[in-house]
């Protein structure tokens, strides 16, 4: 059976610890999200794409399906904004999700994310800005078959379906994820909730439905494995809802959604 975590940050001395844990609960898939909370130039952002698409060729060396998703972390652009100034930082935060398109087009990567806006209280200039990025991600990716991965604050179905109106006003109907999300399952406007892999997420999930993931947040720190939810969290909460009685046959429908959603069929 596929298990799939939609959600998981390595760096290249942390992959073998996570693919032991991993695979070692049965997991088989995963969705691998770059780390670029140190890049502050058009070249830093370059260089961490190409490693991370090159983990995800190492990824699937050792045996794991990935799906790899790129694209420049939303609080990159206070940082930058407070070093280089806005027009700089708008400037290069544009040109590095034009190049996560790009290779994603190319077939370098599957998904641009995980972009969007700060999780945490912020000046209402800076939520501006980055309503205004969000709408520019939209756009570029309104008539191309792009997966969008957003990081915003916690949001309750209101804030789910103010989202997607956001991204329909922009061009972009379907394929929207929001990572780290409440576990809202109905009443979303058909935003894919990416929810943590914690046991009462996964009991309340809609099993036999496609349309959610289930995700760790794997922070790629073998020193702190347990930071957000551990490695294997997400084979595990396989294992528990079938000795509690959920059908296989249920579990692999809704698993299975990431190949149609992330076009690898």
């Amino acid at each position: 059976m596929k298990i799939f975590d939609n959600h998981v940050h390595l760096t290249s001395s942390s992959l073998d610890f996570f693919v032991k844990r991993f695979t070692k609960e049965g997991g088989t898939s995963i969705n691998l999200v770059n780390l670029t909370e140190s890049c502050f130039s058009l070249d830093e952002f370059s260089k961490k794409y190409d490693e991370t698409i090159s983990l995800g060729k190492r990824l699937r060396d050792k045996g794991l399906e990935v799906v790899v998703s790129i694209g420049p972390y939303p609080v990159n652009y206070i940082e930058m904004k407070e070093k280089i100034g806005i027009e700089k930082t708008m400037d290069i935060y544009r040109k590095a999700l034009d190049l996560a398109i790009k290779l994603i087009e190319e077939g370098s990567a599957n998904a641009i994310g995980e972009v969007g806006r700060p999780h945490f209280e912020t000046s209402v200039e800076n939520m501006e800005e980055s309503n205004s990025i969000m709408d520019y991600i939209f756009q570029m990716t309104a008539d191309k078959d792009i997966p969008v991965i957003l990081h915003t604050e916690s949001l309750d179905s209101i804030g789910m379906c103010e989202l997607m109106k956001k991204a329909k006003r922009n061009g972009k109907n379907s394929l929207v994820v929001k990572h780290f999300s409440s576990p809202i399952f109905s009443e979303n406007c058909e935003i894919v909730p990416s929810v943590p892999a914690g046991r009462s997420n996964a009991r309340a999930a809609p099993w036999g439905k496609a349309g959610f993931f289930l995700e760790t947040d794997f922070a790629g720190d073998e020193n702190n494995p347990n930071f957000v939810l551990p490695a294997d969290s997400v084979p595990k909460r396989v294992t528990m809802l079938i000795q509690e009685g959920v059908g296989q046959d249920r579990i692999e429908v809704s698993m299975n959604f990431y190949r149609e959603f992330y076009r690898l069929d």
